[in-house]
């Protein structure tokens, strides 16, 4: 949802970035860009206004007079201006109370109960004891709906007694208190549009439980109208923060992006896709950096992190310092980069790294899962012996893959090369040769693999 706003803010920082004079016209020219695009991606009006007189008193003022690239120093003043309008410091979920009770709510099709999922895997990858809970009285489908979910994530869900909405809440966090667990994540019922009826239930609930968090679970698809939504749920009850979904649709999104400033309600989380792991802390100064062109590297690192099986990353790197790298660990290491989003995926967080839309479009995964494919066609032996791969056996791998044997020897010589490198690998050759690998297999050089965009 951030692509339309981030590549137009990308290309003004872009012509900033060098500028070794920037006069008051230049400025507003520059201004006038941001207000456009801004306008475009349905961020309210208010917000554009105020964002637009903000950098222009800061950006007139003797800094950028007396700097020696003022246009490094606009783009400065553009990053803390935006990560103030998208809610200044990153905030972390207060979770002091044992239980601590996270209350969600919105209306019904804006992703709660999916949400709630999302955010007990992302708490259990971070230590804590996480129970779902569901107060849906209405809705005997949204609490199975979230009985399974729980499954999926291996947390246990906690069914609360009571007719009530707040009594079946009081319940469940006894019971959660009972259990051990450091969080309960209460799910809420939803209605299509807002009515004193719904607000009342969720004031209720919150009070009855004494919710640590309350987030509100926003689609992001909504468009302005995102924006009577928060206020209306922040009027009823005082909540902590928002969340953002289906942020991977195709949409403008402005108007999600304006609830920080205009509610005070600062985003906490996005979802970034369907699947259970597509969720994201989000951080206000770095999704600056991301629109501004920075790329954002700690978000890079932490994705890393939490997507990298340690134990298969340490077997692979013991592999090639004993010169013992064979396709079932190549294989292994293809599907960790397609836990992490895919190389256009990472591409998209690296800093300075101002590639064409079209350009990444393009650059799909279909190739490395090809690949996978051809080598999970292959038997144990032919993995780590590939030059038992005859032409019967490349024909019966290439069927067993759905690809052919031109691609299949394709592959196999690319790899033969990168074996080389890898014994080679010795000092401070070594970085030189992971660029030559990365080229061989989808970097910024060499040959890309069929379906990778020519740079």
């Amino acid at each position: 949802m951030f692509s339309r706003l981030s590549e137009k803010f990308g290309d003004i920082a872009h012509k900033l970035r060098g500028a070794a004079r920037v006069s008051e016209a230049d400025l507003d020219a520059t201004l006038r860009e941001m207000r456009l695009a801004m306008l475009e991606a349905d961020v309210a009006l208010p917000v554009v206004r105020h964002l637009m007189s903000e950098v222009r008193e800061r950006a007139l003022g003797a800094e950028v007079a007396k700097s020696l690239q003022p246009g490094q120093v606009i783009i400065k003043i553009l990053n803390d201006v935006l990560t103030d309008l998208l809610g200044g410091q990153r905030r972390d979920l207060d979770l002091s109370k044992i239980p601590s009770v996270i209350l969600l709510c919105g209306l019904q099709g804006a992703g709660k109960t999916t949400t709630a999922g999302k955010l007990a895997r992302l708490l259990v990858g971070q230590g804590k004891k996480v129970a779902l809970t569901s107060v849906d009285a209405t809705r005997p489908a949204a609490r199975e709906q979230l009985q399974v979910l729980a499954g999926q994530v291996d947390v246990p869900y906690i069914a609360g007694d009571g007719a009530s909405a707040a009594t079946m809440a009081k319940s469940a966090v006894l019971q959660a208190g009972r259990d051990g667990r450091h969080v309960l994540i209460l799910d809420t019922a939803g209605r299509q549009v807002v009515d004193d009826e719904l607000m009342a239930e969720i004031k209720s609930v919150a009070d009855a439980v004494g919710a640590t968090e309350r987030l509100m679970v926003l689609d992001s698809m909504t468009g302005q109208t995102a924006l009577a939504i928060a206020e209306q749920f922040h009027a009823a009850v005082n909540m902590s923060g928002c969340i953002l979904t289906k942020t991977d649709a195709d949409v403008r999104g402005g108007a999600a992006l304006s609830v920080a400033h205009s509610t005070g309600v600062p985003i906490r989380y996005v979802g970034t896709g369907e699947k259970i792991e597509a969720f994201e802390l989000f951080d206000p100064s770095r999704m600056a950096g991301r629109i501004l062109g920075q790329g954002d590297v700690v978000g890079l690192v932490e994705k890393i992190q939490s997507s990298v099986d340690q134990k298969v990353a340490a077997k692979a790197a013991d592999k090639i310092k004993k010169g013992q790298f064979d396709l079932g660990d190549f294989a292994e290491q293809l599907g960790q980069m397609q836990k992490m989003g895919g190389m256009a995926g990472m591409l998209k967080m690296m800093p300075a790294m101002k590639l064409p839309k079209e350009a990444l479009e393009q650059m799909d995964d279909k190739p490395i899962r090809r690949m996978q494919a051809m080598v999970y066609s292959m038997t144990p032996k032919e993995r780590r012996y590939p030059k038992l791969l005859n032409g019967s056996r490349k024909r019966r791998v290439a069927a067993g893959s759905g690809t052919s044997v031109p691609e299949l020897n394709r592959m196999l010589k690319q790899f033969a090369q990168m074996q080389k490198m890898m014994k080679r690998m010795k000092g401070g050759k070594g970085r030189r040769m992971m660029a030559q690998m990365m080229g061989k297999f989808g970097g910024m050089g060499g040959g890309m693999p069929p379906g990778m965009p020519k740079m």
